[in-house]
């Protein structure tokens, strides 16, 4: 990563359930297309940032607020060279974002969502949002961080919460595909192959490859790497020594394995580690 890129990233177990935060500065750093199991709400103060959401391009500005569904395929990187951007983002939980809703809601039938538009403008908002990862970053007492998080993720759900019945935006990969998913999940410790992933849909090796792209928004390798760097921080919060989690998600050896983290998270994971609360 350049010395143009400055990005913090780390795990508070005390805010929302348990969220990543992040606090990044980014000129030549991109993101390639990743998805996660839970929410990102992300808020832009500087410069410009390109994106792909699930099939969606936009550019977000300062003032801007985006709210991505567990799932959505992403992707992000400066809107034009040599121009940096600068955003905040909290990673948290649906089902934590369920309990904030139920706080301010009651338990009405639906899942809590955010709409169809992942891209917000909302300067007050993003000011907020951007306000409280300051105080998470900065804030030794634990009390002063929750009011912080907590406020500015109330002020969020009051404004662009809903409940729906059905929040998807993008369609679930059909039955060959998941079974092929269930089986890399299940399998992700072990060396993988293109073949016995494929073998699990039931398609030639071309046909799967082509089917999974289209279907998951990410090739196999992308995809793979993608859950195993996931499955890779849940064990740094959980205290696993680094030079141990390598081989726990299936990378070769600990090089290979900070080099991919590296080039998803822009830091090391002994850092990521060492700044988890």
């Amino acid at each position: 990563m350049a010395n143009s890129d400055t990005i913090q990233l780390w795990h508070d177990r005390h805010l929302l359930g348990g969220t990543d935060v992040l606090k990044a500065r980014c000129q030549s750093y991109r993101y390639a297309p990743h998805a996660h199991d839970f929410f990102v709400v992300a808020a832009f103060s500087d410069g410009a940032q390109k994106h792909r959401i699930a099939h969606m391009h936009g550019v977000a500005l300062p003032g801007s607020v985006m709210i991505i569904p567990p799932g959505e395929v992403h992707t992000g990187e400066s809107a034009a060279r040599d121009v940096s951007w600068s955003y905040s983002a909290f990673y948290p939980s649906a089902a934590s974002l369920e309990r904030l809703a139920e706080g301010l809601y009651g338990t009405a039938r639906g899942s809590l969502d955010f709409g169809t538009s992942f891209l917000i403008e909302d300067r007050e908002m993003a000011q907020r949002l951007v306000a409280a990862a300051d105080v998470a970053a900065s804030c030794p007492d634990l009390v002063g961080r929750q009011e912080a998080v907590l406020g500015a993720f109330e002020m969020l759900i009051r404004r662009y919460g809903r409940r729906a019945h059905f929040s998807h935006i993008s369609s679930p990969p059909k039955a060959p595909i998941q079974r092929s998913l269930d089986y890399i999940r299940e399998q992700l410790a072990e060396r993988l192959s293109i073949e016995e992933i494929a073998g699990q849909s039931g398609l030639s090796e071309f046909h799967f490859m082509r089917l999974f792209k289209q279907q998951t928004g990410m090739t196999v390798h992308q995809y793979v790497n993608n859950l195993r760097l996931e499955a890779a921080k849940a064990m740094l919060v959980a205290g696993m020594p680094a030079a141990c989690v390598a081989a726990n998600v299936g990378f070769y050896d600990q090089s290979h394995f900070i080099g991919h983290f590296r080039k998803a998270f822009g830091l090391t994971p002994n850092r990521y580690a060492s700044a988890c609360r």
